[in-house]
């Protein structure tokens, strides 16, 4: 879409909701640098007065990461008040941290989309999580938010990264079957996606972890 048409959809979406996200790689071509995506912004900013944004590194349909400095740019300029980060890696998030917490009086907030590398990120000065397995124990994930110092924070890291192998399984049909098991939420298992139907060894895998999840949020005195 064209900056024009972008701010257009931002505008319908702002009068029915708080902050509206920007996609990352809509900003600028895959084989354009960040120059160029840091004077799209500045135009689309522009072009939306002061309604509040928010960033999302949206790996489809090319998975554009941003790198410290143009994410530290955009959190300067006041006007987004978080970035979903996706880039999965330990020394990138570090740098990207850093150089926003250097910056002051901005609303700015950090959410990592990994689970591997959600504690690294909240012990660095990450402000919470925003990925797939928070639709299945968001309770545990936001104990962990809340307790990355806990004694018992490395093992609940550890048990939500192994998790993660069946969350993202056919996801998110897997979310979808997972939330099923709960009495409370009976419902269809149909999702957004043309997904295959689950099969056996999967609803096993996901009726296990359903299991297991209750156990670990048992253990840290969650209902």
């Amino acid at each position: 879409k064209s900056l024009e048409a972008q701010a257009k959809h931002i505008k319908a979406i702002a009068a029915v909701s708080d902050a509206v996200v920007i996609v990352v790689n809509q900003m600028a071509a895959e084989d354009e640098g960040p120059a160029v995506w840091k004077a799209n912004v500045e135009r689309l900013l522009s072009l939306t007065e002061d309604i509040p944004l928010g960033l999302y590194e949206c790996p489809k349909p090319y998975h554009r990461l941003l790198d410290a400095e143009t994410l530290a740019w955009a959190a300067s300029t006041g006007r987004f008040l978080f970035h979903k980060d996706t880039c999965c890696q330990t020394e990138p998030i570090k740098a990207k941290l850093a150089a926003v917490l250097k910056l002051t009086d901005v609303p700015f907030r950090f959410y990592n989309a990994n689970v591997a590398t959600l504690r690294m990120s909240l012990l660095a000065g990450g402000h919470g999580f925003s990925g797939i397995c928070a639709n299945f124990y968001p309770h545990i994930v936001a104990w962990l938010c809340q307790n990355p110092h806990h004694e018992q924070a490395a093992h609940v890291q550890t048990m939500i990264s192994l998790f993660e192998n069946v969350v993202a399984d056919n996801y998110p049909a897997s979310a979808k079957y997972f939330q099923s098991l709960f009495p409370s939420l009976k419902g269809s298992t149909a999702s957004r996606l043309d997904q295959p139907t689950l099969n056996e060894e999967q609803q096993i895998k996901l009726q296990a972890l359903h299991s297991a999840a209750n156990w670990l949020a048992n253990s840290l005195g969650l209902p």
